[in-house]
């Protein structure tokens, strides 16, 4: 009993998978000849994970690593050698601050230094934190990292980072698969929902435990009502029980790693225990969050050959950089647009040397050809990059650039809110200032709608005054004048 007790706190439980995975690594690759799909039945820890990073890119860097078990937890910020990305820093809430020399990570909602390490120092932290994890057990065989989101990113830049320092075999001993509870959530989330976000998942399933609670809250009240009418009225009336609305605590942040890392376990344990009626702590309740995860726990090899073929992916985007050059010289319209059709076709095994010897086949219609093969461009994409291709490839032809559409579109003044038709404003001059350091308007000054705003003499330039000359030598004359009277009333006040 007290064994099954330590196995649920740590989150083992055994699992019902068969195969096995035979791959051979070499300095970060695997051979995919031997590697199984399955991942080998046994004892397993599972613990959630989540990471923020300084953007969504392989390339970036990871700004925070936590990970989560029902009874410790990991947490740790790094300190990157690049900048947050605008984006990354709006949601993370942090942001990277320099203090003569150095610098720091600095959080944006209570405005305190953060203590981070290197990269480095940072995971082999991590790696002994798993290795005691594993050690709590030695039936144990090892750990599966359990992470959530749509389009799968952690895994890829957790391994990318330990195979930077050479610390790939170290957790490979450890770590034997990952499990993304989003395909658990769209696989057993009964609810119609548009998007399986961690937020709205705990929602959703936290409404449900409290529903459950409560009905079961009314029938052990309703037992002992009934109990206390059969023994009589001699024994003291109990206290109604609290059947009010459940506790409306403060959201947790979600931009923190160490909060997602949390929610994903506990999100992808509730999800596949929806229909037990065993206690959410109990082994039992682990050991099914386990079957439920083992048609998505793949071994780590196929996570490895993953992103091999993701860097080889990113290769292919990087030679298609000087066709789209006049895509990022343009608006964001264009720029995402030109991300897009360099993914689709990386993703396609195509780059910039293979489409110029097809175009030195086949000129234009070779490449025409390719492009209606691919089901995800719409025929005018296909078209367009038809067209660019052959521009840039003809030596003859100028690279065609996009067509920016002008936006004639008034952007409607700060501070104007609503301007009547009977010429009265009831709009409120905004007492704010804007980044440009913008001015106050007073409401009798903002134009009506109803008249026509004069227009300025002189075709709407600012007229100057002209100068008098006339006047000049006046004043002049006045200054001199009064400098001496006031010698001769000096002199005869001397006298």
């Amino acid at each position: 009993m007290v064994a099954s007790l330590n196995a649920c706190q740590n989150g083992i439980v055994s699992s019902a998978v068969g195969g096995a995975a035979n791959g051979v690594i070499t300095n970060g690759t695997v051979n995919a000849t031997n590697v199984s799909k399955t991942l080998a039945k046994g004892k397993y820890t599972l613990v959630g994970i989540d990471i923020d990073t300084t953007g969504r890119r392989l390339i970036d860097e990871i700004v925070q690593l936590a990970a989560y078990t029902p009874k410790d937890h990991f947490e740790q910020y790094i300190m990157p050698y690049m900048n947050l990305n605008p984006a990354a820093r709006q949601r993370h809430q942090v942001r990277v601050i320099s203090i003569g020399f150095y610098r720091m990570l600095k959080s944006m909602q209570t405005y305190k230094i953060i203590k981070s390490k290197s990269e480095i120092a940072a995971l082999k932290d991590f790696l002994d934190w798993l290795e005691a994890l594993k050690a709590k057990d030695a039936a144990s065989q090892g750990i599966i990292l359990v992470y959530h989101e749509e389009r799968k990113f952690i895994p890829y830049m957790i391994l990318e980072s330990l195979k930077k320092y050479n610390l790939l075999d170290r957790f490979l001993n450890t770590v034997k698969s990952f499990a993304n509870g989003f395909n658990l959530a769209k696989t057993n989330a009964n609810e119609s929902l548009q998007h399986y976000t961690l937020r709205k998942l705990s929602k959703v399933l936290s409404a449900k435990t409290h529903e459950i609670n409560n009905n079961a809250s009314d029938g052990e009240a309703n037992n002992n009502v009934s109990s206390t009418t059969e023994t009589g009225e001699n024994q003291s009336p109990q206290k109604p029980l609290n059947k009010g609305a459940p506790v409306h605590e403060r959201e947790l942040f979600d931009g923190n790693a160490s909060v997602r890392a949390k929610l994903a376990y506990e999100v992808a344990l509730q999800l596949s225990n929806q229909e037990q009626k065993v206690p959410i702590e109990s082994s039992a309740a682990l050991e099914k969050l386990l079957s439920a995860l083992q048609s998505y726990a793949q071994p780590i090899e196929c996570d490895l050959n993953e992103l091999q073929t993701q860097n080889e992916n990113l290769e292919r985007q990087n030679s298609f950089r000087p066709v789209f050059l006049n895509y990022f010289k343009t608006t964001l319209y264009h720029r995402v647009r030109a991300v897009k059709f360099r993914i689709i076709l990386a993703e396609q095994g195509y780059d910039l040397q293979t489409l110029n010897a097809i175009w030195g086949e086949k000129q234009k219609e070779g490449l025409s050809e390719i492009m209606q093969v691919i089901e995800e461009l719409k025929s005018e994409d296909k078209a367009e990059l038809a067209d660019l291709f052959d521009s840039y490839f003809d030596p003859a032809k100028t690279t065609i650039k996009p067509i920016v559409k002008n936006n004639n579109r008034r952007r409607n003044r700060r501070g104007v809110r609503n301007i009547k038709n009977d010429g009265s404003n009831s709009a409120r001059p905004c007492s704010e200032q804007g980044a440009g350091g913008d001015k106050q308007v007073a409401a009798g000054l903002l134009p009506d709608s109803t008249t026509k705003s004069p227009s300025p003499p002189n075709g709407g330039k600012p007229q100057r005054g002209k100068r008098n000359p006339r006047s000049r030598n006046n004043s002049l004359k006045a200054q001199l004048q009064s400098a001496v009277d006031t010698n001769n009333i000096t002199a005869t006040v001397t006298n």
